[in-house]
């Protein structure tokens, strides 16, 4: 993959400029994608893989910060990259079966690390509650 690519240059289709009085959001996503992968963070990846948004290129971004740090934050909380990854549509992952099996053992041993903790926090007990959900059902 082309890191030093945008979205837009990857996909070929610029978008038009952002409508006046657009949400920050929209701002946010007009503008990143416009921004060289490799500049991205994991809270960007995030943002744009929750709007289903360059998803077929970020999803290997992703999963490299995943792979480096499983619970990583993107924004708002450790894990919430993590977590938005079982939300890319079915269509991705049964097209990209190495990224799901990618994706698995990365929840695999972010639950794992989440389990080990001598006293975790309620919202690391919830995460790992919603990790080992999806893993036991085999859709993350």
């Amino acid at each position: 993959m082309n890191t030093s690519r945008t979205l837009e240059q990857l996909e070929a289709h610029p978008w038009p400029p952002a409508p006046s009085g657009s949400s920050p959001m929209v701002l946010r996503c007009h503008a990143l994608r416009k921004k060289p992968l490799a500049n991205l963070s994991a809270g960007d990846c995030r943002l744009l893989i929750g709007q289903d948004i360059g998803t077929n290129h970020l999803v290997p971004l992703a999963l490299a910060f995943l792979e480096a740090k499983p619970l990583i934050e993107g924004d708002y909380y450790p894990g919430d990259l993590l977590l938005a990854l079982f939300d890319v549509p079915k269509k991705y992952r049964l097209q990209h079966p190495e990224s799901h099996a990618r994706l698995l053992e990365v929840a695999r041993r972010a639950s794992a690390e989440l389990t080990e903790k001598e006293a975790p926090l309620g919202s690391e007990q919830k995460l790992l509650k919603e990790l080992n959900a999806h893993l036991a059902k085999g859709d993350a």
